[in-house]
């Protein structure tokens, strides 16, 4: 069953989030996302436009996170209005859950056919689904994934010069002797 959510609603029944702090809806849309993935459920979570409702034009209004869909009201309209037009609009309104405590709000989608459950209900459930999960951990890699990784990764080899072919040592030595004596030379000239 879809979740509709009224999020600055649900965020005010929260007793570890506040409607002042800046990051509070980015902070209920992280915990959304853990419920979404720890529940199967599907949300669509509407906030307010808020004190900085003059959205930069390129700034969606609409945005997908995991199974959370965040959708912002127009600057304007309220949150409330939002989720009247999705209640209004929605084809399967008996597998739709509306959250909130906002009274008018909750009997508008009762008299839709929608079931609403309190954000005070909602956060309770909402506490105690993301605090059963476990702390986050670095997954451990396998022998195998490190051996992938590591081909995939590998350092490039050097540039190596090629190697000058191995001399016998009597060449070597007349080799030395020519350079001696080419030193020698006055002129410049050299020796053959």
């Amino acid at each position: 069953m879809p979740l509709l959510i009224d999020g600055h609603n649900l965020i005010g029944q929260l007793p570890d989030l506040s409607l002042s702090d800046p990051r509070d809806e980015a902070k209920l849309i992280a915990r959304l996302g853990t419920y979404a993935a720890l529940s199967g459920k599907q949300i669509t979570v509407v906030f307010d436009p808020g004190p900085q409702a003059a959205f930069p034009p390129t700034l969606q209004r609409r945005s997908q996170h995991g199974r959370v869909e965040v959708i912002y009201a127009e600057p304007g309209q309220k949150a409330d209005d939002v989720i009247r037009h999705l209640v209004a609009t929605t084809r399967d309104r008996q597998g739709l859950l509306v959250v909130t405590s906002d009274g008018a709000l909750a009997n508008f989608t009762r008299q839709c056919g929608v079931r609403v459950l309190p954000a005070q209900a909602f956060a309770k459930a909402l506490a105690g689904s993301t605090a059963r999960q476990p702390p986050e951990e670095k997954p451990e890699s396998s022998q195998d994934d490190v051996a992938a990784w590591l081909q995939i990764f590998k350092e490039p080899a050097s540039p190596s010069r090629p190697s000058a072919p191995q001399l016998d040592p009597r060449a070597l030595k007349r080799k030395r002797r020519m350079a001696q004596l080419n030193k020698q030379v006055r002129g410049g000239g050299r020796l053959r």
